[in-house]
């Protein structure tokens, strides 16, 4: 594995999580994107809830990103899947 490719730091199944997720990091000087994979036959509907988005950060920032990501959850806010 190629240690500067990103890493995925936390997964949701809400668009808007994500962005929230992204925002947050961001907030904290963290780049991050997420992506998730549309199956074709449903791609003009909504996503929430069918497909796993994954949020990916740099190599070097994985374990902060995981710690702030941990702060907010054990503050109640935010609620992740497991990574």
């Amino acid at each position: 594995m190629d240690k500067e490719a990103p890493i995925v730091v936390a997964t949701t199944w809400m668009t808007s999580e994500a962005s929230v997720i992204k925002s947050l990091l961001e907030g904290y000087g963290i780049p991050c994107h997420y992506s998730f994979e549309i199956p074709q036959p449903i791609s003009p509907l909504p996503t929430d809830g069918i497909t796993e988005i994954c949020i990916y950060v740099p190599a070097a920032l994985a374990v902060e990103a995981r710690r702030l990501l941990e702060e907010h959850r054990r503050q109640g806010n935010l609620h992740l899947v497991d990574n």
